[in-house]
């Protein structure tokens, strides 16, 4: 689970609690039955295999905002509680790196920068193979002006770039973003960001006809959920040339541990117009020790209450 000293401190003045890292499904599953809690790894699927191996758990921690990687409807016919940090706004505001992330994956994209790093690891300096675009000038799209988008809207400022956001369920107010509904926005944008919870709604939010909307040599980032975005349609889209480059943290099967032959995992070994990270957008020292550290107070305080 990658704790921290403090954290596991924290919930051992809570209770007497089993310190386990499971290093695959199996050895969670063979773990689980004795645990009366779980602070699951979020490349670990939680559903109803691992739960139905639980009898004792009552209450499972996620360190996220996200809970995808739990069966909530298998959980909560158990009577099994799940916490997130969904509703810590003053903890989340203080936590950047996934719109830190979102951004360096623009920019890498725009700069073509992972490219030329291993022109040169083979020995070439070739400037000119290389040429990328500035940021500054660029009118950026924000999809979801939450709180990382607000974030990434701000560094967006900073570099001169000309936003505009849509959000459905939020009135933008930051004088710099200018709003716009989800059509207007996919055919201004030069860059577009998404940054909205996967939901039943937004499945395959940026689909073929979203994608087809798209300026021709747009640049698409996704830090949130791989299932947003229809991957085949992105394909064809990179493939084609219409789209120029996508820098992606996620992916839609990325749970399923098959990462080595996800479709888009092979077309990026060829190709110089995707980037891919392995969901590391929120994943520095700084965010996981505040996220670690509020996980295990929330946790701690479940596990005293009585019953």
């Amino acid at each position: 689970m990658g704790h921290l000293p403090a954290c596991r401190a924290i919930l051992e003045r809570a209770a007497a609690v089993m310190y386990a890292e499971p290093r695959s499904r199996a050895e969670l599953i063979r773990l689980i039955p004795s645990a009366d809690a779980l602070v699951p790894a979020l490349n670990q699927r939680i559903d109803r295999r691992v739960l139905d191996a639980a009898p004792r758990l009552t209450v499972i921690a996620t360190p996220s905002t996200g809970t995808d990687h739990i069966d909530l409807a298998a959980a909560r016919s158990r009577g099994i509680e799940v916490q997130s940090l969904k509703d810590d706004p003053d903890l989340l505001r203080t936590i950047t790196s996934t719109a830190e992330h979102a951004f360096l994956l623009m920019l890498a994209c725009l700069r073509r920068l992972p490219f030329a790093f291993d022109d040169v690891k083979r020995g070439r300096w070739r400037a000119a193979d290389w040429r990328g675009r500035e940021a500054a000038g660029r009118t950026v799209g924000i999809v979801g002006y939450g709180r990382l988008g607000a974030i990434f809207s701000r560094l967006a400022l900073g570099f001169g770039m000309k936003v505009i956001a849509c959000d459905p369920f939020k009135k933008i107010t930051d004088p710099w973003v200018e709003p716009a509904p989800m059509g207007a926005l996919l055919k201004r944008a030069e860059i577009v960001t998404l940054h909205v919870h996967l939901t039943p709604e937004t499945r395959g939010l940026i689909g073929v006809r979203e994608l087809a909307r798209l300026r021709p040599g747009a640049v698409l980032i996704n830090t949130a959920r791989g299932a947003l975005v229809d991957e085949r349609a992105l394909l064809r889209a990179l493939e084609s040339g219409r789209l120029a480059a996508a820098g992606l943290d996620v992916l839609a099967r990325e749970l399923e541990g098959r990462a080595a032959r996800d479709p888009l995992v092979r077309y990026a070994r060829t190709h110089a117009n995707l980037i891919l990270t392995p969901h590391v957008g929120g994943c520095t020292v700084d965010a996981q020790e505040k996220a670690f550290r509020r996980m295990a107070e929330k946790l701690a305080a479940r596990l005293r209450q009585p019953g």
